[in-house]
């Protein structure tokens, strides 16, 4: 499968299940001050703003919401997906009334039939875990590594689990006119959210959790009790031996560490036991001449595990990977361990009804097809013709921004300039949809997903024929109905989807501050990922490259731990630290996103001085700095909390609404916040980067 590099804002929504035709309608929920909508009645005008900037900006939704006991975490986002789940239920819905006459390949045929298989539980349940059982009996028949290897490469083509570890083409990153191979690490039982458990001590609460999860899940999948617990310990401890040698998060945020590079022969030398000839040839793909090591440790990791652990315990844990990365569309039984998982590690339990689930398995397999009927019923191009307004405006204030930089010398700064200049940008959905027409949907789940996969695998083949081209809106986080905006530093540009720019973070009818400071602040955000700790390190055409001068580098990394020191002071509850340095790019984009937006504001009225009047006994400048802390406003377990710290470059959005607005001196003139009050941070502990 492509390499998939990272990109930003990850928003995330877990998903489970119900019963067939009970859940085919569906109402949104209505926008208003509860769902958090700007407004006064949000606030607490009662406190001082210098005193508790988030109490004064947010006291009243604080304390007239109940977080509702199905979210770990409310606020806007989460409020948004939620509604979103319920519009991609119904835009299903609807094409599965409409699939037995709708053109054979077009969306509402492909969407409908998809959803129709998924929602009839009945045969789902009475096929039971009868739709792997080929797949589990060629893992058992398994003799040698060379049938280990087999397995792994096969399971990628039909969209099986990531084993033991992946290699696949993506574009080269110091050249993006040519595709390259990379050497990843394989995925785990976990979602990517919380691999950060296996790192925990012996009998720590997070990996009893895990356990559980695998020993009830192979128990609903059939397994005889003893045999359950025994391949739930010996998958654990697989996992925690692999995933030790992955990169800390910390250490993944700076490229250096992941685009080393090494020659065939060498990557392998790292795990001769895998053969590495075999797996390119199934996977379809040439030798390369070199691999980017994108996890540099985790092969020789893979040799040891190999090497030390009895075949039959890796085929044991093949098997397992398989059931749960198809749990979803098999029998209902094997949904309720995943529920019982993520209550343990998020103080709640969320369990929508099955049309609900839907969302997040077309964000990882169908996203085209669903987003393309999701916006002809949701999104205007009224919306993407004012978000694409926005964002020329918020590129003006940056490029401004920088070329009066004062610390900037003059090389870096041209540099700077040709990289905003050449910023690729696109708002709501692709300008060309991915044709899925000769895909086959039809009654079986797991058929289904298998035949996405093929196809994926055949255009990716296809597409390896010329030299990179992006695919728009196409990633996980970057699809029309993510609820996401996120900058890619490869291809030195960003997308802002059509589920982000909908209410309450944006609506056509809001008045100027509000739509610059939610939405416009978004959208600077993503601009100042291409100049955070890691973008910084990709040139204008998004190759890896270094384009700063020495002098350049120290001036930035000193702006950059005064971010780093401020979210390490923060204690998000007792003992309780945000790991500064694991959110330093984050961090510093929201201080551009709200910069940025705030000055385009101000530029907007001084071009519509009918505008630049107070709205509720608010000024422009008061709306928009509460919008911000608004659109950061949330409650939150503590389980949830510490577990956004332990694996999140993303520090807990309550810290988000204040920590930027820090750094910005107008937010200080604005509310007359003066040294000595609480929410005062002194002038040389502003990070003054961009």
């Amino acid at each position: 499968m492509p390499v998939k590099l990272p990109s930003t804002i990850a928003l995330c929504a877990l998903f489970a299940g119900s019963a067939f035709a009970q859940d085919t309608t569906t109402t949104l929920p209505e926008i208003g001050p509860d769902l958090l909508a700007f407004s006064v009645e949000n606030m607490d005008t009662s406190v001082n703003p210098a005193e508790d900037f988030y109490r004064y900006a947010s006291g009243g939704w604080l304390d007239r919401v109940e977080r509702p006991a199905k979210f770990s975490s409310y606020g806007i986002f989460g409020i948004m997906t939620d509604r979103l789940a319920k519009q991609v239920a119904a835009v299903a819905a609807e094409a599965g009334k409409a699939a037995t006459e709708a053109p054979k390949g077009s969306p509402v045929q492909i969407v409908g039939d998809f959803y129709n298989a998924f929602m009839d539980v009945d045969a789902i349940n009475a096929a039971g875990i009868e739709p792997i059982r080929d797949m589990l009996d060629k893992v058992g028949e398994v003799s040698d590594f060379t049938g280990l290897t087999r397995i792994m490469a096969e399971q990628l083509v039909t969209g099986g689990p990531g084993l033991f570890a992946m290699f696949g083409p993506s574009q080269d990153p110091t050249d993006g006119s040519k595709f390259a191979m990379f050497s990843l690490g394989q995925t785990f039982g976990l979602d990517r959210h919380f691999l950060e458990i296996l790192r925990g001590e012996d009998g720590s609460a997070g990996l009893i959790a895990y356990r559980a999860f695998i020993n009830d899940l192979l128990l609903a999948a059939g397994y005889e009790a003893d045999e359950a617990a025994r391949v739930a310990d010996l998958s654990l401890q697989i996992e925690r031996k692999l995933y030790s040698a992955f990169l800390t998060p910390a250490e993944a945020k700076d490229p250096k560490n992941k685009l080393g590079r090494k020659v065939y022969d060498e990557v392998k030398a790292l795990a001769p036991e895998m053969d590495l000839d075999l797996y390119l040839d199934i996977m379809g793909y040439e030798q390369p001449e070199f691999f980017f090591m994108w996890e540099p440790r985790a092969l020789a990791m893979v040799s040891e595990l190999w090497r030390t652990t009895p075949l039959e315990d890796l085929k044991d844990y093949a098997a397992f990977r398989i059931i749960n990365t198809y749990a979803p569309f098999l029998a209902s039984d094997l949904k309720e361990p995943r529920l019982d998982f993520h209550e343990s590690l998020l103080g709640a339990r969320n369990d929508p009804p099955r049309s609900e689930r839907l969302y997040q398995i077309f964000l990882k397999n169908l996203g085209h097809p669903v987003s393309q009927v999701f916006v002809d019923k949701y999104y205007s191009d009224e919306t993407k013709a004012e978000v694409l307004d926005l964002i020329e405006r918020v590129k003006s204030v940056f490029r401004k921004r920088i070329e009066n930089s004062a610390w900037l010398s003059e090389t870096t700064k041209q540099a700077a300039l040709e990289k905003v200049d050449k910023f690729y940008y696109k708002v709501g959905y692709p300008d060309n949809w991915i044709d899925y027409s000769s895909v086959d949907i039809g009654s079986d789940p797991v058929a289904n997903m298998k035949a996405l996969s093929k196809f994926s695998m055949q255009r990716q083949q296809e597409q390896l024929t010329r030299p990179p081209e992006h695919d728009e809106f196409n990633g996980e986080s970057t699809l029309p109905i993510a609820m996401n905006a996120a900058y890619t530093p490869t291809i030195n540009g960003f997308e802002v989807t059509a589920a982000i720019t909908q209410p309450p973070a944006y609506s056509s009818d809001m008045d100027a501050p509000l739509k610059f400071c939610r939405i416009g602040a978004v959208i600077g955000h993503e601009m100042t990922h291409g100049f955070d700790f890691t973008g910084r390190q990709y040139d204008a055409d998004g190759n890896f490259r270094n384009w700063w001068t020495e002098a350049d580098t120290k001036a930035f990394l000193i702006e950059a731990k005064k971010l780093v020191d401020q979210a390490n002071a923060y204690e998000v509850l007792p003992g309780v630290f945000i790991n500064g340095q694991l959110g330093v790019g984050e961090n510093m984009a929201d201080v551009g996103g709200i910069t940025f937006a705030y000055e385009a504001l101000m530029q907007y009225l001084d071009e519509h001085p009918e505008e630049n009047v107070e709205i509720d006994g608010m000024s422009p400048a008061e709306r928009c700095f509460v919008a911000w802390a608004q659109l950061w406003t949330t409650k939150a377990t503590d389980t949830y909390l510490r577990t956004v710290v332990l694996n999140d470059g993303h520090a807990p959005d309550f810290y988000r609404s204040v920590a930027a607005l820090q750094h910005v001196d107008a937010w200080y003139e604005t509310f007359g916040i003066k040294e000595g009050d609480p929410m005062w941070l002194p002038p040389e502990k502003r990070a003054r980067a961009w």
